[in-house]
């Protein structure tokens, strides 16, 4: 496990790390592994999760357009 290195970071810098921690490992995004990866303890865990997923939810979230040419879409 990591050492912490988030103790004096603030609320939206373990918001930021947990949510990349979470696409890094997106099928495997535990809060153990998240723990593991990121050296975050379970309190502040439980105090960021929420808005991390969020936030790691907007990140990957992508708007897939139709790409017709303009001749074609008349």
């Amino acid at each position: 496990m990591l050492k912490n290195t988030l103790v004096n970071a603030s609320r939206q810098q373990k918001v930021e790390t947990v949510a990349e921690a979470m696409i890094r490992l997106e099928p495997n995004a535990t809060a153990e592994n998240i723990k593991n990866v990121t050296g975050i303890t379970q309190p502040d865990l439980d105090k960021v999760a929420d808005d991390a997923r969020a936030l790691a939810m907007s990140r990957t979230e992508r708007v897939t357009r139709a790409r017709i040419p303009s001749r074609r879409a008349a």
